[in-house]
C-alpha cells in the first residue's frame, strides 16, 4: 500500500495534532498540511493535490459542506472524509450529495477512522453506521422539527443562534452582515416551525447540534 497524502481541515489545533498522529502512525498516511478555514484549505488543495481531505462542517469562515462543494466544482480529484460532531444524518447526506465520500463522528476512534479512510480510498461511500440508525428513528412527516430541511448556512446560523449569540456577533463569526444572519434567522425558525428561541435550543439539544 503506498502512502497516501492527508490535508486536515478543522479550526482546533488539538484534534488535528490527535488524527494526524493516528493517521501517521499507521505508515501509510502522511499529512502535508493542517489548515483551519475553508480560504486555507483551498490554497492548499489546489498546491499539494492531496489524495485524501479530512473536514470538519463547522468553520470560521463557512461550512464544510460548501468546502466540499468548491473542492469538487474546482476539479479536486482527492477523497474527501466529512468528520463531524454532529449526529445528524441530514448533515451526512448533504455532504455526500456536495461530493463528499464519506462522513464520519468526531467521537470515533482510531479504528473506526481507519475503516472509514480505506472505504472511500476503495471507491465506497461511508456513512457512520449510528447516523443510520439515527435516519431511521427520526420520523417521515417530522424533517423540520430535526432540522433536516436546513441549508448548511442555515445550519451554521441555527447553531449560533442555540449557542446564545446574536446576529453581530454570528455575522463576524461567519463572514456575513447582521442583516444576512437575521434573514437566515428568520428562514430556520419558519422552516423548524417554532415560535422561540427556547424552543429551537431544545431542538438543537435533541438534534446533537450543541451540548447543554
Amino acid at each position: 500500500m503506498s502512502v497516501r497524502t492527508v490535508i486536515l481541515v478543522d479550526d482546533h489545533p488539538p484534534l488535528r495534532a490527535g488524527v494526524a498522529t493516528i493517521l501517521e502512525a499507521t505508515g501509510h498516511y502522511r499529512v502535508v498540511s493542517q489548515v483551519g478555514a475553508v480560504a486555507d484549505a483551498l490554497r492548499a488543495a489546489g498546491e499539494l493535490s492531496p489524495d485524501i481531505l479530512v473536514v470538519d462542517i463547522s468553520l470560521p469562515d463557512g461550512s464544510g459542506i460548501d468546502l466540499v462543494r468548491s473542492l469538487r466544482s474546482t476539479g479536486c480529484p482527492g477523497r474527501i472524509l466529512v468528520l463531524s460532531m454532529h449526529a445528524i444524518r441530514r448533515l451526512a447526506d448533504e455532504a455526500i450529495d456536495a461530493g463528499a465520500d464519506g462522513y464520519l463522528l468526531k467521537e470515533s476512534t482510531g479504528e473506526h477512522l481507519m475503516a472509514a479512510l480505506e472505504s472511500i480510498c476503495d471507491g465506497r461511500t461511508f456513512i457512520d453506521a449510528r447516523l443510520r440508525s439515527l435516519g431511521a428513528s427520526i420520523p417521515a412527516d417530522q424533517p423540520a422539527r430535526e432540522a433536516g430541511t436546513l441549508t448548511g448556512r442555515e445550519y451554521q446560523v441555527f447553531v449560533q443562534i442555540a449557542s446564545g449569540r446574536n446576529s453581530k456577533e454570528i455575522g463576524a463569526l461567519l463572514g456575513i452582515s447582521p442583516k444576512t444572519v437575521d434573514n437566515h434567522r428568520a428562514a430556520v425558525i419558519e422552516k423548524l416551525g417554532v415560535s422561540s428561541v427556547a424552543e429551537l435550543v431544545r431542538i438543537a439539544i435533541r438534534t446533537g447540534a450543541i451540548v447543554p
